[in-house]
């Protein structure tokens, strides 16, 4: 799977604010109920709460005195946080989130690649995009951190592969700004086309999967894009829900994505693919890749193709609508 296709430079729709003003009630809701059952695709709860029995208070007559017996407590099962769990709590939160709108969705991504053993640069890159027109800018805060002397002894003597290209901030018309989703190419428009129905969103992620890859594994891929994309709120439910159906899930609740930041990260079983998500909002704030180097490909002129490389991460700093820097 070739993850990205881009004319120039790579460009969530939810709100922080709105994000952490429901994310509260929303995640008790879920963990505390068991979510009804849908039709050919039964959703487990993520960890039903026992209903508490009433019980009825009994008296005992005493040839001097009337005793009232208290029933014995019932027991209540605690919630379990499993990754099922969380992303059918995620896409709670998004179905019932209202849309966001605006002129350009902006994103801000500190990237981490591996070029060598040991070597992992780091770079911040931002783009404003309305589907034609928009800027981008410069790249800022590259650093590029060693295992040891020797890793970057290696690294500079190989002419210090890696480093992102310099440039200064530049506005853009006309551009066409693409992801590679598979077979798939798909540009802002087409993101905020997909369907929200479930059969249709997995017919659409089915077509767009290369022969031969696992179903599973290149749904958890695709997620990073749709995720941080101005798809529908009820789209990103939907796929959310879909990831939940994949068995062999793991969760981590002691996870922190790149950049340091607390979360729970939950990886496809295949291993590959690493989403880490905000336990109080279900925001996405990193992927992670650990796949096998995806080789280059022949591209259209005036394309670029960026293959995936084991290792890749992208800590999503800020993503959704917003107007053009001043």
């Amino acid at each position: 799977m070739i993850d990205d296709l881009v004319r120039s430079l790579r460009p969530d729709d939810v709100t922080e604010e709105s994000y952490r003003a429901r994310r509260a009630d929303d995640l008790k809701r879920a963990f505390a109920a068991r979510p009804e059952r849908r039709r050919r695709t039964p959703l487990l709860a993520a960890s039903g709460l026992l209903a508490a029995a009433a019980a009825a208070a009994f008296v005992v007559f005493a040839p001097s005195a009337t005793v009232a017996q208290r029933p014995a407590p019932v027991p209540v099962e605690t919630p379990v946080l499993t990754a099922r769990s969380v992303l059918l709590a995620g896409a709670e939160t998004l179905e019932s989130t209202p849309a966001q709108t605006g002129t350009y969705w902006h994103q801000k991504i500190r990237t981490f690649t591996s070029p060598l053993d040991g070597v992992v640069v780091a770079s911040t890159g931002e783009t404003w995009y309305d589907g034609r027109d928009g800027r981008i800018g410069p790249v800022r805060d590259v650093k590029t951190t060693f295992a040891d002397e020797r890793a970057e002894k290696a690294w500079r003597a190989k002419g210090r592969p890696g480093l992102p290209e310099a440039g200064a901030e530049r506005s853009f018309k006309g551009m066409v700004l693409a992801w590679g989703i598979g077979t798939k190419t798909v540009r802002q428009d087409d993101l905020k086309k997909l369907p929200a129905g479930r059969a249709a969103l997995q017919r659409w992620l089915d077509e767009a999967r290369p022969s031969g890859e696992d179903a599973g594994s290149f749904a958890f891929g695709a997620a990073r894009h749709i995720l941080t994309s101005p798809a529908a709120n009820t789209t990103r439910a939907t796929l959310l829900r879909i990831l939940a159906d994949q068995s062999g899930l793991r969760l981590d609740e002691k996870a922190t994505d790149p950049i340091g930041r607390p979360g729970l990260s939950i990886t496809d079983a295949t291993g590959d693919h690493t989403l880490v998500v905000d336990p109080a909002t279900a925001k996405l704030l990193a992927y992670v890749y650990n796949g096998e180097d995806e080789q280059p490909v022949d591209t259209p002129p005036g394309t670029k193709m960026i293959p995936a490389q084991q290792g890749t991460a992208y800590a999503y700093l800020e993503t959704g609508w917003s107007d053009l820097p001043g």
